[in-house]
C-alpha cells in the first residue's frame, strides 16, 4: 500500500487546499502509516485499519507531549483521509467518524495522585499472579517513561550488585533495592528472547519481535488499573502517570531543574508543561495528596 493511498493528496490539491496545508496533510498521513507499519511490522490496507489503531496513534502523539490542539488537528486530517476513502468505497466503514476531539481541560486531569500510584506499585510487586514483565513495565512507568523511552536495548542496562542503571536517550534511570530486584527478575528473562531490546512486541508468527509498541504497554496498565482502581475509573496510561509525577514533584517544591532532569526534558519544556497542568488543575480545585 502506498503511504498516500488512492490519490488522497491529489484529491485535496484539486479541492484548492494551499501548498502548506497539503504538506501538513501529507506529513501527518505519512506519520500515521509509519506508525501502523512499526506497530504491525507490516503495512495494513486501509480497510484493515480500526478505530483502535487511530486511537493508539493519537495516544502515542500525546505521549510525545504534543499539544492538544496539534493532536486535534491530526485527528481532523485523519478524519478527512478516511472520509475520502469511504466515499470512494475503499473502506466499508469509516474508522475515524466516531472519534471525538480531545478536550484540553479533561486531558490534563490527574485522576490518580502519584502517591496512590506508588501504593499500587507496591501492590503490583507483591501480586504473585503478575508476570515479571508486568511488574517491570509498571515500575518504569512510575519513573515517567514515555513509550519511546521503553525502547532501550540490553546494552543500555548496567547491573552491579543490587543496583540497576538504565541509560535512556535523555536521562538515566537508577534502581536500587526492591525496585532493582524486580527489574532484574524480568531482565534475566529477556536473555532468552532473541532480541536486542529489553521490551518487545511480537506480532503473530514472529519469534523475536521488534521494539515494544504502545498497545503492549497499555495492556498491562489497563489490567493493573482494573485490579487496583475503583470500578469505572479511567485506566492509567503512561501520560497520566507522567503528569501525576510532574505535579507531585512540583507540589513537593522540587526546583524546576530537578523536575526537568527527572522527566528527561529541557527546563523551558518542563516549565511550560507544569504551567499547563497547574492552570487546568486550579480550575478543577485539585489538591495534591502527599
Amino acid at each position: 500500500m502506498e503511504r498516500m493511498p488512492y490519490g488522497f493528496i491529489k484529491h485535496i490539491e484539486n479541492r484548492g487546499y494551499s501548498s502548506e496545508t497539503v504538506k501538513s496533510y501529507q506529513r501527518v498521513c505519512e506519520q500515521f502509516f509509519l506508525f501502523i507499519k512499526n506497530t504491525y511490522l507490516a503495512n495494513k490496507e486501509p480497510f484493515q485499519i480500526s478505530p483502535t489503531d487511530i486511537k493508539n496513534y493519537l495516544e502515542e502523539q500525546l505521549d510525545k507531549e504534543k499539544s492538544i490542539s496539534t493532536i486535534n488537528k491530526e485527528l481532523a486530517i485523519l478524519k478527512t483521509l478516511f472520509n475520502f476513502l469511504w466515499e470512494i468505497d475503499k473502506v466499508p466503514v469509516d474508522p475515524a467518524v466516531k472519534l471525538k476531539r480531545f478536550k484540553n481541560t479533561d486531558d490534563l486531569k490527574i485522576e490518580v495522585p502519584y502517591q496512590q500510584i506508588l501504593e499500587i506499585l507496591n501492590k503490583t510487586f507483591h501480586n504473585q499472579s503478575y508476570s515479571p514483565l508486568r511488574k517491570a513495565i509498571f515500575l518504569l512507568a512510575t519513573k515517567g517513561l514515555k513509550t519511546a523511552d521503553f525502547r532501550f536495548k540490553k546494552d543500555d542496562v548496567l547491573i552491579a550488585e543490587n543496583k540497576v542503571e538504565i541509560k535512556l536517550k535523555n536521562r538515566t534511570i537508577y534502581l536500587e533495592e526492591e525496585e532493582a530486584t524486580y527489574f532484574k527478575s524480568y531482565f534475566d528473562e529477556t536473555m532468552l528472547n532473541g532480541s536486542e531490546y529489553v521490551f518487545v512486541t511480537k506480532q503473530h508468527g514472529e519469534e523475536t519481535g521488534g521494539p515494544v509498541q504502545v498497545m503492549s504497554i497499555l495492556h498491562h496498565l489497563r489490567t493493573i488499573s482494573k485490579d487496583y482502581l475503583q470500578e469505572g475509573a479511567q485506566a492509567l496510561t503512561l501520560i497520566s502517570i507522567r503528569r501525576a509525577l510532574a505535579y507531585y514533584l512540583y507540589a513537593s517544591k522540587d526546583p524546576i531543574q530537578m523536575i526537568a532532569k527527572e522527566l528527561g526534558i529541557e527546563e523551558i519544556s518542563a516549565s511550560n508543561y507544569l504551567k499547563q497542568i497547574t492552570e487546568a488543575l486550579q480550575s478543577q480545585n485539585y489538591v495534591v495528596e502527599r
